[in-house]
């Protein structure tokens, strides 16, 4: 049995198709449920329109505390998470279960798929964050990507669940403390995920830097520096490759993005 959880900010855009990804999985899910953050729009309406149980968090708090919330109202051991702005292909959970016989197996993740109705923001976004076409067989010991995956609630709750007080970086902390006990996270191309509705360039910028921030959103010179090359040299020749040239642009301006958040946030918290 599975249960499966949808998190909920402001996608009232989104959150339906997400939903209906869940529902028309080949291999049933339980239960689902929405983990709705504060948001401000009609996504908590939209998702109890469609009988799916909601639970709100009466600000928002963010994603490490919205994932923790759901792995402790979940109702099963075997848990989905689909993120709102992705849809999951019909047989994302039929194809990650074997994975899930193994007792030591913590997660399965999917891969997101490149399509080609995307727009600028999200083509560079699959390109430079989620390396859409970058690896094809399945991993071992992968990375934690909750946006499309499946997670063993037990081993989660063992290691301590995901971070309340984490607004990213919350997988990649998680991830981090299953792999360090033992556990087996995989990441197989055949669970597969699409991005849906439209990014804005801010929420491109923002989701990169979320993504390479880390926890401790360490960001000095060298660093700024060695990001600016990696940019110049990797990203954009990557996007030319491609046959994407607007894209560098974007790739251009993606570390310099990245070191005034962290200065910023650090300068917040200092």
């Amino acid at each position: 049995q599975v249960s499966a959880y949808i998190p909920a900010y402001n996608c009232a855009a989104t959150l339906q198709q997400a939903i209906q990804s869940v529902q028309r999985q080949s291999s049933a899910v339980d239960d689902i449920l929405v983990v709705d953050d504060g948001s401000l729009d009609d996504s908590a309406n939209i998702a109890r329109a469609m009988g799916i149980k909601v639970v709100s968090h009466e600000i928002n708090l963010g994603r490490g505390a919205t994932r923790a919330r759901a792995m402790s109202e979940a109702r099963h051991d075997l848990v989905l998470c689909c993120d709102s702005n992705k849809i999951l292909s019909d047989d994302f959970v039929a194809k990650a279960l074997p994975h899930m016989e193994d007792s030591r197996c913590a997660a399965v993740c999917g891969r997101i798929s490149l399509d080609s109705s995307l727009n600028l923001c999200q083509r560079w976004s699959a390109r430079h964050i989620y390396r859409v076409g970058t690896s094809h067989g399945v991993e071992h010991r992968a990375p934690l990507v909750s946006a499309g995956a499946i997670v063993r609630k037990s081993l989660v709750l063992a290691c301590g669940n995901y971070n309340k007080q984490l607004r990213h970086s919350e997988d990649r902390d998680l991830g981090d403390r299953l792999l360090s006990a033992g556990h087996e996270i995989i990441s197989d191309p055949q669970c597969r995920i699409t991005m849906i509705g439209k990014l804005a360039l801010s929420d491109a910028l923002e989701r990169y830097w979320r993504w390479n921030a880390g926890v401790q959103e360490e960001m000095d010179i060298y660093m700024y520096l060695k990001v600016v090359a990696y940019a110049a040299k990797v990203m954009a020749l990557q996007d030319l490759q491609a046959g994407d040239p607007l894209s560098v642009l974007l790739s251009l301006l993606a570390p310099h993005y990245q070191f005034w958040q962290s200065w910023r946030h650090r300068r917040k918290f200092d």
